[in-house]
């Protein structure tokens, strides 16, 4: 690899490593647009009348090495009617990760349960197996393992766990879209995986979430409730049980069928450009990529996510250095902060439905020191750059060299002016 050196980086006048832009996101073609004039023109614009939404969710769970896919609204909806097909409700605990979005713990709060938050694993940053065993308690029903950034949590140690506590194992796959553990998806390993197709998922109609599961009956349950109630083969206005509406349209369904036939593709690209960028950042000191599972098959790469440590980089905090990265072209996300740290938990804002039902557990007290520091130190990157060739992708690492070698220049500079880049 090249490295520029002696060039001052962009944050201090330079020019930017990149001067094009990464391919941009989302990404569609004739496809999307001939599925959608197919679906208007066919006129069975919703589920009940229509066969993309349906037919794309069982091509995807098919994917994913399932037997089942629900088209549902969108990966908050999945995981909810997946908690309530699991029969999860008030009295019972869901032990949830300190490193992930909040619907992963909301759903929990929807169904009247209260959210246990553990610790992750400090390599890969998803749920710690450990912290799952010391946290159960004779009130835990389930356990959502969330596979963070693509990189797969646990899958043998959790299934394992899982099964000599008879607890549910639910996989928040919001991230992984195309990872493979041992060679089978990752959300065909627990009693339900549920993914996210928002836009700035691995594949997104905007908005949209599938279900996916191997059980007959917990299909029929979780479909049941994400269908106002009914009941298979029953009449329209049979009702049953509680549900809501949560189903996906056609139009989504057109759009996500045309994603899919591409995504594989995608997907190895990804995966390549991951694989690549990692040996490089391997070679600085200060950075450390997203650890790697050896029994991945392939990781689905919501972003690129790599662990920072400032004093490689003259103290330089890690605001500073993602203002930086930024500057040199490169497309910035940022982690989530730690749920333990959300204001909702901190200040018990859960809403009316909870008000007979409310968790006693004080979160205000809970502390995740592993999910804490990843949050404030580790820098995630946008997947769309991961489309690029991979030499395009290895400007990041250059863009990280550049900053590393400046360093000095950049903290005395942001001191100076009292700015943060």
């Amino acid at each position: 690899m090249t490295t520029r050196t002696g060039n001052a980086p962009a944050v201090l006048g330079g020019e930017p490593i990149r001067a094009e832009d990464y391919p941009a996101w989302p990404i569609w073609d004739d496809r999307e647009r001939s599925y959608l004039v197919d679906t208007l023109d066919a006129g069975g614009w919703w589920q009940g009348d229509g066969l993309r939404a349906a037919t794309f969710a069982a091509d995807f769970a098919a994917y994913h090495s399932a037997r089942h896919g629900l088209a549902l609204t969108n990966g908050t909806h999945t995981l909810e009617a997946a908690l309530a097909a699991c029969d999860v409700g008030e009295g019972d605990q869901v032990i949830v990760p300190g490193i992930t979005f909040i619907a992963s713990a909301s759903a929990v709060l929807a169904v009247n349960a209260t959210p246990v938050l553990v610790d992750i694993d400090p390599d890969t940053l998803c749920i710690d197996p450990a912290a799952v065993e010391a946290a159960i308690t004779p009130a835990t029903k389930a356990v959502i393992a969330v596979h963070v950034a693509g990189a797969a949590a646990d899958l043998d140690a959790l299934t394992a766990l899982c099964s000599a506590h008879g607890l549910r194992l639910i996989e928040d796959c919001a991230h992984a879209h195309g990872t493979f553990w041992r060679g089978r998806g990752v959300g065909s390993w627990g009693d339900f995986g549920s993914f996210s197709m928002q836009r700035s998922k691995l594949m997104t109609a905007g908005e949209g979430g599938v279900l996916i599961c191997n059980d007959d009956e917990l299909r029929d349950r979780a479909w049941s409730y994400a269908d106002c109630g009914r009941q298979a083969g029953e009449w329209f206005y049979h009702h049953p049980n509680y549900g809501s509406n949560l189903r996906m349209t056609e139009w989504q369904g057109a759009v996500l069928a045309a994603q899919l036939e591409r995504f594989p593709e995608q997907n190895e690209r990804r995966n390549t450009a991951a694989v690549a960028l990692g040996a490089a950042l391997d070679q600085i000191e200060g950075v450390r990529p997203q650890r790697r599972d050896e029994r991945m098959d392939s990781q689905g790469n919501y972003c690129y996510v790599f662990h920072y440590d400032a004093a490689a980089f003259a103290g330089m905090p890690l605001r500073q250095f993602e203002a930086a990265l930024g500057a040199e072209g490169i497309p910035m996300g940022v982690s989530y902060p730690s749920l333990n740290e959300l204001a909702i938990f901190r200040n018990a804002n859960f809403g009316p439905r909870l008000r007979a039902s409310a968790p006693t557990i004080d979160y205000a007290t809970v502390r995740l020191p592993v999910a804490e520091h990843a949050a404030a130190s580790t820098v995630w990157l946008q997947h769309r750059l991961l489309l690029a060739d991979v030499e395009d992708v290895l400007d990041v690492a250059r863009a990280v060299e550049r900053i590393q070698e400046h360093a000095s220049e950049i903290v005395i500079n942001v001191n100076n002016t009292g700015g943060t880049t």
